[in-house]
């Protein structure tokens, strides 16, 4: 279902965006505005669960992202909110915002856009996760970015509204190796108050803290009882070994099975050696009978673990050590400034 998700509408966007853009590059050669191509959007609604699960299976492909930006959009409101026609009617906003490259040429429209709007009827699925969107100006490479609907200057976020925010920065920072701690705000880069002058980034961080610690407990729970139906075939073929040997440890970091011998000492070439035999489990589906698996593999793919890198937010430089933020971005939408 997912990879049905990423790729219908996703396929040869990116080519058919640089075969437009390349078009509207030459057509402007006279120094006219630069008019970008249809913005390419998911436009798909999720529930917390499902969201959870799309982003557990999603492939990041390099670089990486090292920081997640929350952001609040003033406008619209959970009450102006009309679900999908809103977000057709923010694509076509974006669609029309003027900016300007590194090289002084003048565009009009996004071709990218935040990634995650958290509404009043669940989880929209905007620009492609897997890739850089626009979101702080300046500040958009490596990064992805999560918008609150609504305005939390006079109060915080509430109901379904703040548990669904709360899920989407956790499984995002889980998922991505990021630490909570680097969770960044539109305002550490900007002078709005986005995401709200009532947001306050200890008590954010600190229920995302406590959304990771439940996730992270139900997962260890699952796999535990998956590989407990799995060893426990096999039960009486295993045998009471030192789990503080270094064989064992190595067996259990490979999510071996367990072992079915103890040490044997052995010489191979003239050098001493240890040899161990421990049991491997492989799952096949019925009845598709392809796509074998081992055990620790079948574990990784159903509760995946994080990506290892990266794991700190770091600009990149230029050929010359000028420090760049590649694809140049234009202002944030719904323009706004701070009482």
């Amino acid at each position: 279902m997912w990879k049905a998700l990423r790729n219908s509408r996703l396929a040869g966007a990116r080519d058919r965006s640089a075969s437009l853009r390349d078009a509207g590059a030459e057509a402007s050669g006279t120094g006219g505005v630069i008019k970008e191509p249809p913005m390419e959007i998911i436009g798909k609604c999720l529930t917390a669960d499902e969201f959870v699960a799309y982003v557990e299976q999603l492939s990041i492909p390099e670089p990486r992202p090292t920081r997640v930006f929350l952001h609040h959009t003033w406008k619209p409101t959970p009450e102006t909110w009309h679900g999908y026609d809103t977000i057709l009617a923010m694509k076509s906003y974006y669609e029309r915002q003027p900016w300007t490259d590194l090289d002084g040429r003048e565009h009009e429209g996004w071709t990218v856009g935040p990634h995650v709007f958290v509404a009043p009827d669940g989880i929209w699925l905007f620009s492609d996760l897997r890739y850089d969107g626009v979101g702080v100006y300046g500040h958009n490479y490596r990064s992805r970015h999560v918008e609150m609907v609504g305005n939390y200057d006079p109060a915080p976020p509430s109901g379904s509204i703040l548990a669904d925010t709360v899920a989407v920065l956790g499984i995002l920072h889980e998922r991505l190796g990021l630490s909570v701690s680097d969770l960044a705000f539109h305002r550490d880069f900007s002078t709005k108050t986005c995401p709200g002058v009532a947001v306050q980034k200890p008590w954010m961080q600190g229920l995302v803290q406590q959304w990771l610690a439940e996730y992270r407990r139900e997962r260890a729970e699952k796999m535990a009882a998956a590989r407990r139906a799995v060893t426990s075939r096999v039960q009486n073929l295993l045998v009471q070994a030192n789990p503080n040997f270094v064989l064992c440890k190595e067996a259990t970091k490979r999510g071996l099975v367990g072992p079915i011998s103890h040490e044997i000492p052995i010489e191979l070439d003239n050098k001493a050696y240890v040899v161990q035999f421990f049991a491997e489990a492989l799952l096949v589906p019925v009845p598709e009978w392809k796509g074998a698996q081992s055990l620790h593999e079948y574990e990784e793919i159903h509760w995946g673990r994080a990506l290892q890198e990266p794991t700190q937010a770091a600009p990149t430089e230029g050929a010359e050590g000028t420090l760049l933020d590649m694809p140049p971005t234009p202002e944030d939408p719904f323009p706004y400034t701070p009482r």
